[in-house]
């Protein structure tokens, strides 16, 4: 009789954990279609930002980053992350002077896909951030200044920096 009932004991032990695996690798197998599905960016950086200035535009040089992507040789997500500090603003901007400006210029934020959120820094000559804000502020500003925009995708953030000379 004790046979019998541990005999069934570990039929049924076996045939839950069958189950239950069945349901985690049927999980899986969704998570990955959908994935795959979802995975439409396989960029290994993120988009590139443009600066419009009284209809010209440059490009903002990207600094450092957190992404994610999916790197289809090896069928799986990649997630990266670089350090601005590494290089230094100075040297990643270079002697880049920017496009000479006043308080009344408009500038426009050019991404190459919309962010989910953005930020713009004001940076010091000390290589500090002195202000923040929503847009680009030309107001209290003068010589050349760095803008820095902290971009939010759902891959990951990316931060760009770029001189304008404020007259």
């Amino acid at each position: 009789m004790k046979s019998k009932l541990l005999f069934l004991s570990m039929l049924i032990i076996f045939v839950l954990a069958g189950c239950s695996q069945e349901s985690e690798a049927t999980k899986n197998e969704e998570n990955m279609s959908d994935s795959g599905e979802n995975v439409k960016h396989t960029e290994q950086k993120p988009p590139q930002l443009k600066i419009g200035v009284n209809q010209e535009e440059f490009s903002a040089a990207l600094g450092g980053y957190t992404w994610s992507y999916f790197d289809q040789k090896e069928n799986s997500m990649v997630e990266i992350e670089t350090e601005t500090e590494t290089i230094g603003v100075s040297e990643l901007i270079g002697d880049r002077k920017g496009p000479i400006v006043n308080p009344g210029t408009s500038i426009e934020l050019m991404f190459e896909e919309e962010p989910i959120s953005y930020q713009v820094n004001i940076w010091d000559s000390t290589e500090n951030i002195k202000g923040s804000s929503e847009d680009i502020v030309l107001d209290g500003q003068s010589g050349k200044t760095i803008y820095e925009v902290v971009a939010t995708w759902e891959q990951g953030t990316g931060y760009y920096f770029f001189p304008l000379t404020i007259e």
